[in-house]
């Protein structure tokens, strides 16, 4: 029998050698090209800007080839060994895991985590012991201080905590459905198509994050589900004789294989991971793509197979898993201890260590534990349960960041001590003697901050100060976390923000505070949420400060901020926040790295002071970046970079802050008082 007929047999009666389910090269060939992606993505070449879709193909992949096991072991033996799978699958993805994570808890964490990155990384590496990375992801994801952290060298485990999910759940879905539809697959395959289906819609019936759509395991759970269905579909025996044959259906499947294939490559190399299409059922379309590339690449002798079939995918392919768990740690560590090196450079090191540590994982830990050569093999739940508590106990013992020691970033905490001073402090005037400013006399001035999570720090401080000293007389304001003053439509730092309800409602909020308070002055803080790449009203796409449109925007939206506080007779003052300290952008993504560009910020200070210079009645500078000039890289004064901590906020008060808040008030007040009693000529008529 020739190989082409035998490869064909094989393929009907889907054995391989022994029985055994057949196993398809062109399968691994795709897996390795996906990796590869995946692999390209982070290394800001611009290649592979849509290589995250590379996870995708896994999904769709996994679940195509987990549910044809398991089918192919409930028609042999009428059901499914649980245990034995589920041994399998740990020996297959629990070894070469545990060595990844025991390398980031030891050398990594010690020798190239920044402190941002080790006071997430406890958490992080317990997670993924726990298979629920991607939820610790969403449920991290609403501390807003978070926003500002270098990337955790383990948040790529998001996806494989999805399939180890699916690994756990899925089988018994499936050992229950094969049951109640009595092993019926039209039956079955409707059920799963069904439960994909809801899947993919939930986005559109609930509302969510982007974020929570990325990293959700039921809002990804349609790709996997999707493969299942396929597994379906191949499963019967005519459907695969049909497809074999040299017939038409044949020759649409490799052609439409074929071209999407090229259109999924298109995908991976310009598709940005802002696009709103992925979440808006995105992933499903691309999903349903990826089925049609699997048929196509299982088809011997087509085009599609032989194109995948490559040594390179192969390669690839078989080590897919290795590369993937340490091709992100490894970017990093060079990102943060090579930091003058060009782009090019640390991608090729990048790539080149991280196929190295592949290929080592695959030949030394992977494959004696899968093919049962090892001794860790033969007692691997022994050994698997010394592994999981080392790793824990490796976690649990690293340092925190030493510039952070006392949580002085606890935005909480921040709102709560805020509320008890001015609490405090409305108590106390209340049992005091009242008194009056003889005329002409400058009074203690009222003050009001107003901005984001940089302005309830600074605010903070500014009571503690005003509290201490009686110079000032603080009130409460508005502040909002993660929210600019400009309403952009949404904001890119690596993942897309949808800007909110609370962030577009200022202008309401403001003016109501204004109206109740009247403070006399009104403090605006803003800076790095107006830098930040954004899509503002109308546009189309992506763009940042610089930009004619966008600088026009963001001076038209600060001008009715500063309008809206001065629209009872408060002083307004702009504070010029400082640029962000150059550690901020050490080792992270394109996205902080463009944010904290300092051209950025100059320009926003430019727009500042051109408003004022429009409103010299009623705004004044407060440039406070040019105070600071010296100490832009003082982890004391700004932990993360960007924020000053409230306690830090109080000395900056005491030292020059206060002085100079009054001499603008003083300044202020003389000149509102000049113009009430500049004497006017009236000039009569005739």
């Amino acid at each position: 029998m020739s190989a082409t007929r035998l490869a064909r047999r094989q393929y009907v009666d889907f054995r391989g050698s022994g029985g055994r389910l057949l196993r398809l090269p062109g399968l691994d060939g795709l897996r390795g090209a996906a990796v590869a992606g995946v692999v390209l993505f982070p290394t800001d070449l611009g290649l592979m800007v849509g290589g995250y879709l590379g996870v995708s193909t896994f999904f769709t992949l996994s679940g195509f080839l987990i549910t044809s096991l398991l089918l192919n072991e409930s028609v042999e033996s009428g059901s499914v060994d649980l245990r034995s799978f589920w041994g399998r699958r740990f020996r297959r993805l629990l070894p070469a895991s545990l060595v990844t994570l025991f390398v980031v808890s030891t050398l990594f964490a010690w020798e190239f985590a920044t402190a941002e990155q080790l006071d997430s990384l406890r958490a992080g590496v317990w997670a993924a012991l726990a298979q629920v990375a991607n939820w610790q992801l969403i449920f991290s994801g609403a501390s807003y201080g978070d926003l500002f952290a270098a990337p955790s060298p383990v948040v790529h485990f998001w996806s494989l905590a999805i399939e180890e999910q699916f690994y756990l759940v899925f089988p018994l879905l499936m050992v229950g459905l094969w049951a109640l539809t009595r092993g019926r697959k039209l039956l079955l395959g409707a059920v799963l198509a069904g439960l994909a289906l809801c899947s993919a819609l939930a986005p559109f019936v609930f509302t969510m994050s982007h974020d929570r759509i990325y990293f959700g395991t039921d809002t990804r759970s349609s790709e996997l589900l999707l493969g299942a269905v396929l597994a379906v579909v191949l499963s019967h025996r005519p459907v695969r004789a049909r497809l074999i044959a040299p017939t038409s259906l044949r020759a649409a499947v490799l052609t439409l294989g074929a071209l999407l294939a090229a259109v999924q490559l298109y995908l991976w190399i310009t598709l940005p991971q802002s696009s709103s299409f992925l979440y808006h059922g995105g992933f499903a379309v691309y999903a349903v793509m990826t089925c049609v590339i699997i048929t196509a690449a299982s088809l011997p002798r087509g085009p599609v197979e032989t194109g995948l079939t490559i040594t390179p995918l192969l390669w690839l392919g078989e080590r897919s898993y290795g590369l993937y768990l340490v091709h992100w740690p490894v970017f990093l560590a060079f990102r943060q201890t090579w930091t003058t090196a060009p782009t090019w450079m640390l991608a090729i090191a990048g790539i080149a260590t991280s196929l190295v540590l592949a290929e080592l994982s695959y030949r030394y830990v992977e494959q004696p534990i899968r093919q049962r050569r090892s001794p860790v093999a033969r007692h691997f739940v022994r050994f698997a349960a010394i592994g999981i508590v080392v790793v824990a106990l490796c976690a649990a013992v690293l340092p925190t960041n030493s510039a952070d020691p006392d949580g002085q970033l606890d935005f909480e905490q921040a709102a709560i001590d805020q509320k008890e001073l001015l609490a405090a402090q409305a108590k106390a005037q209340a049992g005091a003697p009242s008194t009056t400013a003889a005329p002409m006399q400058v009074s203690t001035p009222t003050l009001a901050t107003f901005g984001d999570s940089t302005a309830l720090l600074l605010g903070l401080g500014m009571l503690q100060y005003a509290t201490e000293t009686g110079t000032l007389t603080g009130q409460e304001g508005d502040v909002a976390l993660g929210c600019g003053v400009s309403r952009f439509v949404s904001r890119m730092v690596d993942e897309e923000f949808d800007s909110t309800a609370e962030c577009r409602s200022w202008p309401e909020r403001w003016q109501a505070v204004i109206d109740r308070d009247t403070p006399n002055i009104a403090q605006l803080v803003t800076g790095s949420w107006e830098v930040t790449d954004a899509k503002i009203p109308g546009a189309d796409d992506y763009s940042a400060i610089g930009a004619p449109e966008v600088d026009a925007f963001i001076k038209s939206e600060l001008t009715t901020a500063v309008d809206i506080l001065g629209s009872r007779g408060a002083m307004v003052i702009l504070v010029l926040w400082p640029r962000m300290s150059d550690f901020v952008s050490e080792g992270a993504t394109p996205g902080v790295k463009s944010k904290s560009d300092p051209v950025r910020m100059t320009r926003l200070h430019d727009i500042m002071r051109e408003i004022a210079a429009e409103r010299p009645g009623s705004v004044r500078i407060l440039d406070l970046g040019s105070m600071l000039a010296d100490r832009l890289q003082d982890t004391e004064l700004r932990p993360d970079g960007i924020h000053i901590p409230a306690e830090q906020a109080n000395l900056l008060y005491q030292q020059e802050l206060g002085a100079e808040t009054i001499r603008l008030w003083t300044e202020f007040w003389r000149e509102s008082i000049a113009e009430l009693t500049t004497p006017t000529t009236t000039i009569a008529e005739g």
